[in-house]
């Protein structure tokens, strides 16, 4: 570690082919692949010049078998890291060198994109044409409304039910951009009504626990946390948001 910086984040160094193996953290812009054949032409075959100003997060990340462990994802630098990884892509045996990284560890996909918005300048235009950026904001929506207690989150990265797997919400949000306005009002309804229907399914859940059932252990635990969005496996209540605000039912 070469320095810590007043935010927390710290300044680190790490080998390219390190970087270029690291997972682009899934709230970045699309990639413009015009901009990365700019950043590609204008190093040539000097790759090496491609050697700082890259930022990382880091998660804490719930495998499948219950442990817990330390994630990465690129948060800024995206495109000259694909320049990065296309050049040892395509030149298997070029030599390694050392780059300078960022990182920062956070807690909720809120933080991340806080983070996000603190490292870009985004133009406005670019919050309402950009299908990741749009997302952002329904994801920081919704974990503002549901992450209340730092302790027990709701929504977190990697969940399992009772609680919602940020990926899983963020993957589903982005099935359904094109019905997606972006907003301050559109995402302050989207959740005002995202807290009607866990109402509903909760109400649903607690008449469900009066019989017997195979999910019965689970939906106990879900009416204890009062969070009912992650037991629909199916996303139904994001549809019907947006199938109600389009105009559609």
């Amino acid at each position: 570690m070469l320095h810590t910086y007043s935010d927390g984040s710290k300044l680190l160094t790490m080998s390219a082919k390190e970087l270029a193996t690291i997972p682009v953290w899934m709230g970045n812009r699309v990639l413009d692949t015009k901009h990365a054949a700019t950043i590609k032409t204008a190093v040539g075959s000097n790759v090496s010049l491609l050697d700082s100003n890259f930022s990382i997060i880091k998660y804490n990340e719930t495998t499948a078998s219950g442990e817990h462990v330390m994630q990465r994802y690129l948060i800024d630098g995206q495109h000259r890291a694909s320049v990065i990884r296309d050049h040892y892509r395509d030149t298997v045996c070029e030599a390694d060198f050392v780059v300078t990284v960022r990182e920062k560890t956070v807690e909720t996909e809120t933080d991340a994109v806080d983070y996000f918005n603190a490292l870009n300048n985004v133009k406005p235009q670019h919050w309402k044409t950009d299908p990741k950026l749009i997302v952002n904001r329904y994801m920081v929506g919704l974990e503002k409304q549901f992450n209340t207690n730092k302790k027990c989150m709701l929504i977190r990265p990697n969940a399992k039910r009772p609680y919602l797997s940020s990926d899983k919400l963020r993957d589903e949000l982005m099935r359904h951009v094109v019905g997606l306005k972006g907003s301050a009002e559109d995402v302050s309804k989207f959740v005002s009504d995202a807290v009607r229907e866990n109402s509903l399914l909760l109400r649903n859940l607690e008449l469900l626990s009066l019989s017997s059932s195979k999910d019965s252990l689970l939906i106990d635990r879900v009416i204890k946390t009062k969070f009912a969005l992650a037991f629909d496996t199916s996303f139904g209540w994001i549809t019907k948001i947006i199938r109600e605000t389009n105009g559609f039912n």
